[in-house]
């Protein structure tokens, strides 16, 4: 559109009534005259032109559709200075601006021949003349296509490979659009002199070049060993700027001493790989060897960065090269590094993890920039690309609570591989991440470990895109490949990286295309599978032997130099190692990348608060929770929702969205900044939530109640996200690691949905404080229920959940100490909290007390669907009153004398209002004694113990709506049955039984007719009554 504005402008019959705009304002007009800037022109005069200026180009004979863009540049070097461009040009943008015609325009250039001659030859001369000029401003087109050629796919022929045996992007054909032929041009055109365009920085200070230093320059800058992949970007500004980082002469540099500081860094990242060989030859610790460059890059980023503002830097990277990181990058002290080598006892809590899945948190000194910077590596498992997400949430966490909103400050490095990088869907869900207001980390730099294989399998069985790095390109990431092979190339890229982040806030994509000299861990064997690349390998020198030769060659160093830093280094290696045979135990803690020391030594770990709420501070959360600002046009619907929240406040009779929002409020006006986020979790969805609300004539205009309780309130975050459970799980426990003093929620649209987030779960947050003693106090929401919505809508699977708690199953009563502290002790060893809450109350103070408890614990909770309205489902506003806390178990209340029950029923969730309906039903309010275990894990042995002891001749039973392989039976069963057998009070010896649905390998009917018939069969099982008697029952 903004090119075709000056073609129109040229060649349109138009002009000749007089130019169409002042100078100087062509880009506003666009072709055709369909710019909004020229909406005044009527529809047929629209048509008219479009006609004529499309028929009128033919006129003009250097006019085609490859020319405009040259035609373009030239016109704007003209309009600032008209000697910037060949006098023909100069000629033709005159005689156009003058009003000439179609076709007039055009004027040879003046000849100098006598006037007899040109009496004689005029008209051939003319002629002549004007194929030749014609043919001159061709050339020049072509030539400027040619030097575009070069910038778009020049980097699909650079020498990427050290190896010298793959294209790195899978094709070892050339472009034929980098050819001179493809244009027409040949080797005697190699010495003309061309013109440059005003977008390319090739020629410095010189507008004039001949073509074959014009090729030479983009062959150098292009096709050497970097490859720059940026034409792809949307952004004009933004392909300048990579221009100029690569294209002025002399730009890739190093100064002796940028030299030097390089050297040492190949020395320590070479030499500390081949010293673990040495010491441990048979284990694995996952070495650099093939790409030892990737410790100069990441000081390089660093530098750079910390230059430019930042000061905390997270980082997160596979276990390829991890030890070499911790070591010389965040200088994890060498001896504690090395002792994880030995078999030594661990001193403190926690199971551990491998060395290379370890994180750090270290601040020190930057020396390159004499600034303090931090430096976090974040601990991870060996499922690849997983720590993405959680990095970046870390990140934005940092940020939100230094007040560094642009995230000038805080920053992100993620490390991956080849096929990792393109093969892991968290991959691009973490991408997504990158522009949403409410995610966004404004710009990380990924540095891609390019071993040319994935374990054991060759890219061009794991990979269908030509790099691997082609997912960046969906994002506008300009893309830097660069062979590891040329040290001061990557320095230059890792520059270059570190200033486009600082400048754009968007991330970047350095490519390390190197090699591995081992296979996947230092004891396998590449040579079954990748003879030749490994024999290719075994004869390529570390590129610390070739750099070494390369800067005594330059002058920079001498052998001595050499010598003495190479045996300095030894020496600290030596010294360390000595060190490390003088230890005696190994420390978890040392590993910990969310340190939280000063929230732990003001707190009574056996001390759980009272997490019941002011009536004032109640009132007055309600009461802004049920109005909008004036003049706020509120949708009618919500209208009715605002009044019945005030008349459940009148009623003394609260529903679950506002036990939701009293917990919410009361936290936000204590000063706790509290996140919700998930999928449609602003409206909730089953739009029983509704924290923004939406004026109805004004677009974006919102309104968020728990945002305006208190002007000194902390900051209330509540934020629908990407469709992605995987990812945005990961950010907010990522988001929750650096602030104890928080409460950080994940909602799942529906409770299974959790599942394609079961590696987060699984590797992070049920393990994490068992492996790496990070804690932790997420929240994640489950919508849970059985209320015929078929097999993916109904189940959260809590039996995964109770499945992965660390809680013994055996429960010696006679044993159990079940005093004043058991519960706080419970929670305190717990790896995590599973809770499925009745009542409004009771989620409010779970959720408060994940912020009053002593340390920090992740919580996954079963929410319900149909209990947000259902009228039983309401809590009185002297529960949430002070003295008032979480119910782990809540009791039968209704029932005068024990001795009347003849079964107990203990359940948890939804099917509690079923059973009372039910129970009524069929006239057993005195028989059977309804009990609620809130939360499962840990499991209330104490309160479980009571509520039995109280009916010591009633039958055990536990009812499910879920099927019998399935939900809590199995995890509660042995838990009852233990306790019951070594409990000295009455009615001890007893065991449990099941009432509930068959085994299925489904989680719910698809039908609905199956569903009302499953769940009569539990309810009658569960009452011990015929199934006809609740015929006419419907829950």
């Amino acid at each position: 559109m903004y090119r075709a504005g000056v073609l129109y402008r040229l060649a349109s019959p138009s002009r000749v009534a007089g130019p169409i705009r002042a100078r100087g304002s062509l880009s506003s007009v666009s072709w055709m005259g369909r710019s909004s800037r020229d909406s005044s022109l009527p529809s047929p005069l629209i048509r008219r032109h479009q006609s004529s200026a499309a028929s009128s180009v033919k006129h003009e004979q250097f006019m085609n559709g490859s020319s405009s863009i040259y035609i373009e540049q030239m016109y704007q070097s003209w309009q600032r200075d008209p000697t910037s461009v060949h006098v023909s040009w100069d000629a033709y943008f005159k005689n156009v601006e003058a009003g000439c015609g179609p076709g007039q325009a055009f004027q040879a250039p003046p000849l100098n021949s006598s006037p007899s001659l040109r009496l004689v030859t005029e008209t051939m001369t003319a002629v002549t003349s004007s194929k030749e000029s014609i043919n001159n401003v061709a050339d020049h087109l072509k030539v400027q296509l040619l030097i575009r050629s070069y910038q778009t796919r020049g980097h699909n022929i650079a020498d990427l490979d050290p190896l010298g045996i793959n294209s790195a992007d899978l094709d070892d054909t050339v472009p034929p659009e980098l050819e001179l032929a493809f244009y027409g041009l040949s080797d005697a055109d190699l010495d003309r002199q061309f013109l440059l365009p005003p977008t390319t920085y090739i020629g410095g200070d010189e507008k004039i070049l001949t073509l074959r230093e014009i090729v030479n320059r983009l062959k150098s800058i292009y096709c050497n060993k970097t490859g720059i992949e940026y034409m792809h970007l949307t952004n004009f500004e933004q392909q300048e700027w990579i221009r100029k980082k690569f294209e002025a002469p002399k730009v890739t540099e190093l100064s002796h001493d940028q030299k030097k500081v390089l050297f040492k860094r190949l020395i320590r990242s070479t030499k500390f790989e081949e010293f673990l060989a040495k010491k441990w030859p048979s284990e694995k610790r996952f070495g650099l060897e093939g790409c030892e460059v990737l410790i100069p890059a990441i000081k390089q980023v660093i530098d750079t960065s910390s230059s430019l503002g930042v000061d905390s830097v997270v980082i997160g990277m596979p276990h390829r090269g991890r030890l070499n990181v911790l070591a010389n990058v965040c200088r994890q002290p060498l001896s504690t590094i090395l002792s994880q080598f030995s078999t030594l006892e661990p001193a403190d809590e926690g199971s551990g993890d491998v060395k290379y899945h370890l994180g750090v948190c270290i601040e020190r000194l930057n020396r390159q920039s004499q600034r303090n910077i931090k430096i976090a590596v974040v601990a991870n498992p060996s499922h690849l690309e997983a720590v993405d997400p959680v990095v970046m949430g870390k990140v934005r966490a940092e940020a939100f609570y230094a007040g560094d909103n642009k995230h000038d400050r805080t920053m992100a490095i993620l490390m991956h591989g080849d096929a990792a990088f393109s093969g892991q869907g968290v991959v691009m869900e973490t991408f997504n991440l990158d522009d949403l207001p409410s995610y966004t980390t404004h710009g990380a730099i990924h540095l891609v470990v390019n071993n040319q294989i994935g374990f054991t399998t060759d890219p061009r069985f794991s990979r269908s895109s030509p790099y691997c790095t082609d997912v960046g390109r969906v994002v506008g990431c300009p893309i830097f490949h660069v062979n590891v092979d040329d040290p001061e190339a990557v320095m230059h890229v890792c520059s270059v990286a570190s200033e486009w982040r600082k400048t754009f806030k968007r991330d970047v994509i350095i490519d390390l295309v190197c090699y591995r000299r081992h296979g996947h861990n230092e004891l396998d064997e590449p040579m079954f599978t990748q003879p030749l690349m490994y024999q290719k390998i075994k004869g390529t020198k570390p590129v610390l032997d070739i750099y070494q030769k390369q800067i005594i060659q330059e002058g920079v160093a001498n052998e001595q130099y050499v010598k003495d830093e190479l045996t300095k280094y030894g020496q600290i290696m030596e010294d360390a190692y000595e060190n490390a045979q003088k230890v005696t135990f190994v420390r978890n803690r040392d590993w910990l990348d969310s340190p939280w020391d000063d929230f732990f030594k003001k707190r009574d770990p056996l001390k759980i608060p009272s997490t019941g709420i002011e009536e004032d501070k109640l009132t007055h959360i309600i009461d802004k929770f049920s109005s909008v600002p004036e003049g706020f046009a509120l949708h009618r619907g919500l209208e009715r929702t605002l009044k019945g929240r005030k008349q459940m406040q009148a009623d003394d009779s609260v529903d679950w969205s506002i036990g939701e929002a009293l917990a919410f409020g009361s936290l936000l006006m204590e000063g706790t900044h509290v996140r919700l986020s998930g999928q449609d979790v602003e409206r909730g969805t089953f739009s029983h939530r509704h924290h923004v609300l939406h004026d109805q004539k004004e677009d974006i205009k919102v309104y968020n109640p728990l945002n305006n309780l208190a002007e000194s309130q902390a900051a209330y975050t509540v934020c629908n996200s990407s469709l992605s459970e995987y990812a945005v799980l990961g950010f907010e426990l990522g988001y929750s690691m650096v602030d104890p003093n928080s409460l950080v929620i994940w909602e799942a649209q529906f409770g299974d949905f959790s599942n394609t987030a079961q590696c987060i779960i699984d590797q992070f947050i049920s393990s994490g404080q068992s492996k790496w003693i990070r804690q932790s106090g997420l929240v994640m929401l489950l919508p849970h229920g059985y209320e015929g919505m078929g097999p993916e809508h109904s189940s959260c699977r809590p039996e995964r959940f109770l499945q992965m708690c660390n809680e013994d199953d055996m429960m010696d009563a006679s044993k159990a100490a079940f005093d004043g502290t058991f519960e706080a002790q419970q929670l305190h060893d717990t790896n995590w909290i599973v809770a499925n809450c009745t009542t409004p109350a009771n989620i409010c103070h779970l959720l408060r007390r994940q912020v009053t408890m002593p340390f920090r614990k992740p919580s996954v909770v079963m929410t319900p669907k149909s209990l947000l309205r259902h009228p039983l489902a309401r809590s009185p506003i002297s529960d949430f009153l002070p003295g008032s806390k979480f119910q782990r178990v809540i009791p039968e209340k209704n029932i005068s004398n024990p001795s009347n029950v003849q079964r107990v029923v203990f359940c948890t969730g939804k099917v509690y209002y079923d059973l009372v309906a039910a129970r009524k039903h069929v006239g057993k309010e005195n028989e059977v004694a309804l009990a609620r275990v809130e939360q499962l894990a840990p499991f209330p042995y104490d309160l479980v113990l009571e509520e039995c002891t109280k009916y010591p001749q009633a039958e055990l039973v536990w009812a499910q709506e879920e099927h019998k392989n399935m939900g809590a039976w199995t995890f509660v069963q042995p838990r009852f049955n233990s306790l019951m057998a070594t409990s000295s009070q009455p009615g001890s010896g007893r065991v449990i039984s099941y009432a509930g649905r068959l085994p299925s390998a489904s989680p719910a009917t698809g039908n609905k007719y199956t569903h009302y018939q499953e769940q009569k069969e539990m309810l009658s099982k569960t009452l011990d009554v015929a199934k006809s008697s609740l015929e006419g029952f419907k829950a």
